[in-house]
């Protein structure tokens, strides 16, 4: 930055450390995304005449993902106006062509063929959204060679969309106007792999990826969950024979032992989703015969509750440095132990900060639905106050007895989206949280008519929660319990 000022008969006066800073002096200054939230780092950009983006090379970068995301920024200053120096950078010409290709050229194109390994049981699907299966595990001998892999690839790289396959990120994602898992890992993929083009894809020759679902035993009850995904649901609605809307999953185990350890790398990702997976023995075994086998550098990510962790595992992910925890929070303290049923939120908060101390990265995930569409703003407003770097990854929840999009009480909902939007957390580098609150926004401002039907479900599902819990929902979400009185 000092010899671009002295290119320019100008002066580097330094950091920006502060969102708050007001520029006083003429000159260049320099910052970046891991010394500015992405909100603060918009905001500061408007109080300059033109934001400028260094052609150095990814390899001269800390991380890939800080240059992925700085991209990334460049592209939304862009959006917004903002007078911007880089499209001419040799540094950005692999990303533009991904993004091109991802966004504009191939609305079929997922990375996920090529470096994914999902089992649901006895099968292999492309992802944990996908429903239908690529093939029998135990017949796949060559991961790069498979019929069933590669008739999926080729059709992928001829555009060919893949409804059977691909339906969730086409039709409740993109047809939204929400960026889906297809863009944002596809986006973070290629940058982590340090891809050209698609023809540099031939020179993978393992999966990358691996997808695990690693059963359903959790330690909570989530209202938006189902027996698929947590053991206790399914004994209480046994228990208390509660009748239930149409839950079509089945509980599916992908075997951890299916991951290749001595392939394991810096460039290679476990994510493990549950259930709840800090809990679960098979998970921590499988950790200790990678510290065993000295395989420690792979980025290891799961999701969690965050309601509590044992010593053991924490000893044992201090090992690993290259860490992710993904924490489930659906709303601000009463309104996240109520959805979240055994959940309590001083310690999830207690214990996110816990790991974070420890020196994990943390990101937060959450599910946009009827019982948080009116107060999501809250929980936004404190992740603005107490985790500004935090990234958010949002979650439409498309249950029709709990969608984000049939809540009777429009103007409540129109409000929150637009404090959300207030806030620096809105413009989080996490998939679909910009434009999962946009769409939310849109939706609810082109005067949609609620689905009364799908209200009384609701209700009628949720009342005997209630009732077993010893719960009512207006001691929590007052606004939503008087969406009832739509179905009287």
């Amino acid at each position: 930055m000092t010899e671009l000022a002295k290119e320019s008969s100008t002066v580097n006066h330094g950091l920006i450390s502060q969102p708050e800073f007001i520029p006083d002096q003429p000159g260049y200054y320099h910052t970046t995304v891991m010394d500015l939230s992405w909100g603060a780092l918009i905001s500061v950009a408007q109080k300059f005449d033109t934001v400028v983006l260094l052609d150095q090379p990814q390899s001269e970068w800390s991380h890939w993902k800080c240059f992925q995301a700085t991209f990334k920024l460049m592209q939304k200053l862009e959006e917004l106006d903002q007078a911007t120096v880089f499209r001419t950078n040799k540094n950005v010409k692999k990303l533009e062509y991904w993004s091109n290709l991802v966004f504009k050229e191939n609305k079929s194109f997922c990375i996920y063929p090529w470096i994914n390994y999902h089992q649901k049981g006895k099968n292999l699907h492309l992802c944990s959204r996908s429903s239908i299966p690529v093939a029998a595990a135990d017949t796949v001998q060559s991961w790069t060679t498979d019929k069933n892999y590669n008739r999926v690839r080729t059709k992928m790289l001829q555009g060919e969309q893949l409804p059977d396959h691909c339906s969730f990120c086409y039709d409740q994602y993109e047809k939204q106007g929400i960026e889906s898992y297809r863009q944002f890992e596809t986006m973070d993929w290629v940058a982590k792999l340090d891809l050209d083009t698609v023809d540099d894809l031939d020179k993978i020759q393992h999966p990358h990826f691996y997808e695990i679902h690693t059963g359903n035993n959790c330690n909570i009850k989530c209202r938006g969950c189902t027996p698929a995904f947590s053991a206790p649901i399914g004994r209480e609605i046994k228990k208390f024979n509660i009748i239930t809307p149409s839950f079509k999953e089945t509980v599916s185990v992908s075997a951890i032992d299916k991951i290749n350890i001595d392939t394991l790398h810096e460039k290679t990702s476990v994510y493990f989703q549950g259930g709840e997976p800090t809990i679960m023995p098979e998970v921590l075994n499988f950790l200790k015969q990678c510290i065993e086998k000295n395989k420690t550098d792979f980025f290891l990510t799961m999701a969690t509750n965050g309601v509590k962790f044992s010593d053991n595992f924490l000893e044992t992910i201090s090992h690993f440095s290259n860490t992710n925890f993904s924490f489930s929070l659906d709303g601000y303290k009463r309104v996240n132990d109520y959805w979240r049923s055994g959940s309590s939120w001083n310690k999830v908060i207690d214990n996110l900060k816990l790991l974070q101390s420890q020196g994990h990265a943390i990101s937060i995930n959450t599910v946009p639905g009827i019982y948080n569409v009116t107060n999501l703003h809250q929980l936004f407003e404190f992740l603005d106050q107490e985790l500004p770097f935090t990234t958010v990854y949002i979650q439409l929840n498309w249950w029709p007895w709990q969608s984000a999009l049939n809540h009777p009480l429009k103007d409540l909902v129109i409000e929150s989206m637009q404090k959300c939007m207030q806030t620096s957390i809105y413009h989080s580098n996490g998939k679909s949280c910009k434009s999962g609150i946009d769409s939310i926004y849109a939706h609810y401002t082109n005067d949609p008519k609620c689905n009364l039907k799908d209200l009384k479900d609701f209700f009628d599902y949720n009342d005997q929660l209630d009732r077993v819990r010893g719960t009512k929902l207006a001691d929590y979400i007052p606004e939503l319990e008087l969406a009832r009185n739509y179905i009287k």
